[in-house]
């Protein structure tokens, strides 16, 4: 009875042994992933930044340039509206 009591325990001392080495494993399978994976999110993140502020930047040229044609926009109402006055007759 002790010669399989013993035996058992040995075996089981292996069981042990193979269960610490495959957690070993995966735990530094998941460690390198998640390396990678902060990797690719950290650069995605700077990437979205930068296209970010090309964005903002491109809208405040757009309304500069609104604004711009508006002014003309005045400009050539008013040119109508006088060409207008002084072409009727009197």
């Amino acid at each position: 009875m002790k010669e399989t009591l013993e035996l058992v325990d040995g075996r089981t001392n292996g069981f042990d042994l193979i269960e610490e080495q495959l957690r070993d494993f995966v735990l530094d399978s998941l460690d390198a992933n998640t390396k990678k994976m902060n990797e690719l999110v950290e650069s995605t993140a700077k990437k979205l930044a930068e296209r970010d502020e090309n964005l903002k930047d491109m809208v405040l040229a757009m309304k500069k340039e609104i604004e711009e044609l508006k002014g003309e926009l005045t400009i050539y109402k008013a040119t109508l509206s006088n060409g207008m006055l002084s072409s009727r007759p009197k």
